[in-house]
C-alpha cells in the first residue's frame, strides 16, 4: 500500500484531534511505523472523538462523522485489496515506506502525480473506494450543513469545518486540485465568522480581555490555525496549482488583518504547541548553514545554493544533494581558484553559473569571470563564454569582495549588476553573454537587489537603500518604491502568481527585525508583516522567485515559501 495515501489519513484525521504533526506521522516519514498499525491508530481515534461528541447530541455533526468514519474503513478495505498492484505502482516510482530519498523522487509535482496513480489503480480494482468517496460526500455535506446551523456555538463550528476540510480531502484524493479549491473556500467561511473575527482580535491585542476565558480561547485559536495547517501542508504537497501564502484566506480581527500562515509563529510560540509546532507551516529548516546570497529558486521550489565552486540543491523536503562540481580542465589550466559568485534559474529551469578565477599567467590580465548555462540538473553544459565586457579588476583586488548578482528576465536576458565599488555599471546581455545595455548606478549602502519584474524590468536598491529602484532593461528610471520610514532594502523580488512587487526590508529601531512588504505593480504599498529577528542587516535573509513557483526567503538554516 502507498504509504502517501496513509500519510494523508493519517493527518487529515489528526485535524480532528489538533494534531497536525503526531507519532504516527513522524513515525511514519522514519519507517519504523507500519501502514497497518498507522491505520489502526487513526481507526481509534475516530473511535474516541466520536465518544467525545456523542454527548452533544448535535444530529449533523453526528451524522457527518459517522459517515466519515464509515468512509475510513471502507477505504482501508480498498487499500488491503489492492495491496499487490500498490506495490506494482510503488515498484514502478522506486518508493518504499521509508518515504522518499532525496532526489528527484522527492520532488512535490512528482508526488501528486503518483497520489493520483495510485488512486486510480484503487478505482479499477475496487468498488470499496467509490463507495468510500460516496460517503466522505455525504460527510462533507452534513458537515456543511452543521456549520450554516447559526444556533451552535463556535466550538461546533470550528468542529464541522473540521470535518468538512477532512471529507472533502478524502473525497478527491484523486483530484487534489478539487480538494484546495472547495477547503479553500471552506477557509474563508469560517475566518469571516464574527465569532472567530472577535477571539482573534482578543487574543492578538493581548488586552484585559485576553485574561478571561484564556483556556477556551486558546483552543478554538489554536482548531483554527490547525485546520489551516493541515490545509496549506495538503496544497504545497499534492495541488498542481500553487496557492501563495501571502494570498492565504485572512481572519479579519478588529484592528489589521492576520494571515494564519505568514504570521504563524505570532499565535504558535505563545501557546505552548510543541516544539514541532512552533515551525511555520511554509518553512524548512535545514541542518546547515547555506550561502544565502547565491541562492536561486526553480519551478518545482528547489533551492539552489552556490558555494566555492559547486552548487547544491535543497528539495522541499529539506534533503540536500550536489548537482555540479567545477574543476579546472586542460584548456583552463592557467585558471586556478575557481569561486561562484552568481547563480540564476530561467523560466524553463536551465541554471545559470557566473565562475570567477584567478590567472597564473603572466601574459593575462590576473582574473577571468565564466559564464556557465547548463540543464536544469547540472548534467551538461549548453553553453560557455567569457565575460569580456567586465572591468578587468587591479592587483589591489581580492576574490572575498567579488560578486556578480544575475537575473534572468522574460526575454531570457541576463542581468548582472557587480557588487564591488570599482564597477558602478549593469549589464544585460543575451543568453550567448554578448552584451546588449550597460548603465551606471550609484553604488548602494549595502548589498545589491537584481531582480528582474513582469515587463523585463530591473529592481535595484537605491543609494541610501530606503527605496527599491525600477528600471528599463536600457537604464531609464521608471518607477522609485519608497519603503516605510526607517526600514533598508535587503532584497526585492516579482511574484508572478500574485503578480505583486515583495521587498523584504531590516529595521533597527525594533531590536533587528525584517519586514515582508507587498507592493502593486505601480508601486503602491498593500501590507506589511513582520518576518523575522535578525542581530543585523549583515545576517538578514535573502529574497529569489520564479515565473512558476513560490517566492522563497533563503536565511542561513531556514527556507520560506510566500
Amino acid at each position: 500500500m502507498s504509504s502517501i495515501v496513509t500519510s494523508i489519513l493519517s493527518s487529515t484525521i489528526g485535524l480532528l484531534w489538533n494534531k497536525a504533526r503526531d507519532a504516527t506521522a513522524k513515525g511514519l516519514q522514519d519507517g519504523d511505523i507500519t501502514d497497518a498499525k498507522i491505520r489502526e491508530i487513526v481507526v481509534r481515534e475516530l473511535n474516541d472523538i466520536k465518544t467525545k461528541i456523542d454527548g452533544l447530541s448535535r444530529k449533523d455533526l453526528l451524522s457527518s462523522y459517522s459517515f466519515l468514519q464509515e468512509g475510513v474503513q471502507l477505504l482501508n478495505a480498498s487499500l488491503d485489496k489492492s495491496k499487490d498492484e500498490q506495490n506494482a505502482v510503488q515498484s514502478d516510482h522506486g518508493e518504499t515506506s521509508s518515504g522518499p530519498s532525496g532526489d528527484e523522487s522527492a520532488d512535490i509535482l512528482n508526488k501528486a502525480l503518483e497520489l493520483s496513480c495510485i488512486m486510480g489503480k484503487l478505482k479499477i480494482v475496487s468498488n470499496e473506494f467509490e463507495t468510500a468517496k460516496e460517503r466522505f460526500k455525504d460527510a462533507r455535506k452534513r458537515a456543511t450543513d452543521a456549520f450554516c446551523n447559526e444556533a451552535l456555538n463556535i466550538q461546533d463550528r470550528i468542529f464541522a469545518t473540521k470535518l468538512r476540510v477532512v471529507s472533502n480531502i478524502l473525497e478527491c484524493l484523486d483530484n487534489p486540485d478539487t480538494a484546495v479549491t472547495s477547503c479553500l473556500l471552506f477557509l474563508e467561511e469560517l475566518h469571516g465568522l464574527p465569532a472567530v473575527r472577535k477571539i482573534f482580535s482578543v487574543h492578538l491585542g493581548r488586552g484585559v480581555k485576553s485574561i478571561l476565558n484564556k483556556a477556551e480561547r486558546v483552543k478554538n485559536v489554536k482548531s483554527v490555525m490547525m485546520i489551516n495547517y493541515v490545509t496549506y501542508q495538503f496544497v504545497s504537497k499534492y495541488s498542481s496549482k500553487y496557492c501563495s501564502a501571502l494570498a492565504w484566506p485572512t481572519i479579519q480581527p478588529s484592528d489589521g488583518s492576520f494571515n494564519p500562515i505568514c504570521s504563524w509563529q505570532e499565535v504558535s510560540t505563545r501557546t505552548s504547541w510543541g516544539e514541532d509546532l512552533i515551525q511555520p507551516p511554509n518553512e524548512l529548516r535545514l541542518d546547515e548553514f547555506i550561502c544565502r546570497y547565491n541562492s536561486a529558486v526553480n519551478s518545482r521550489g528547489e533551492i539552489l545554493v552556490g558555494f566555492s565552486n559547486y552548487i547544491s540543491v535543497i528539495f522541499r523536503t529539506g534533503n540536500s544533494k550536489g548537482v555540479f562540481e567545477y574543476y579546472a580542465n586542460t584548456d583552463k589550466e592557467n585558471m586556478i581558484r575557481p569561486q561562484i559568485v552568481g547563480l540564476a534559474v530561467d523560466q524553463e529551469n536551465n541554471v545559470y553559473v557566473a565562475l570567477y578565477f584567478e590567472t597564473t599567467s603572466e601574459n593575462v590580465d590576473n582574473h577571468a569571470v565564466l559564464l556557465y548555462i547548463m540543464d536544469e540538473h547540472c548534467n551538461q553544459v549548453k553553453h560557455e563564454s567569457e565575460l569580456n565586457f567586465l572591468p578587468k579588476l587591479d592587483e589591489t583586488s581580492t576574490p572575498s569582495l567579488v560578486a556578480l548578482p544575475l537575473a534572468i528576465n522574460k526575454n531570457n536576458n541576463i542581468v548582472m549588476a557587480p557588487n564591488q565599488s570599482k564597477d558602478l555599471n549593469v549589464y544585460v546581455c543575451d543568453k550567448t553573454g554578448q552584451l546588449k545595455y550597460k548603465f551606471a548606478r550609484e553604488y548602494p549602502y549595502h548589498l545589491l537587489c537584481c531582480t528582474s519584474v513582469s515587463n523585463n524590468e530591473i529592481m535595484l536598491a537605491s543609494f541610501h537603500g530606503d527605496a527599491v529602484e525600477v528600471y528599463t532593461e536600457e537604464g531609464n528610471l521608471k518607477l522609485k518604491i519608497k519603503l516605510p520610514a526607517g526600514h533598508k532594502v535587503c532584497g526585492a523580488a516579482f511574484h508572478f502568481v500574485i503578480c505583486k512587487i515583495i521587498v523584504l526590508s531590516y529595521y533597527s529601531e525594533k531590536e533587528g527585525s525584517c519586514f515582508l512588504h507587498r507592493y502593486s505593480e505601480t508601486g503602491e504599498l498593500e501590507t506589511s508583516m513582520f518576518f523575522c529577528n535578525t542581530p543585523n542587516i549583515k545576517r538578514s535573509p535573502d529574497i529569489t522567485s520564479h515565473p512558476r513557483s513560490p517566492v522563497a526567503i533563503v536565511g542561513m538554516r531556514t527556507i520560506t515559501y510566500i
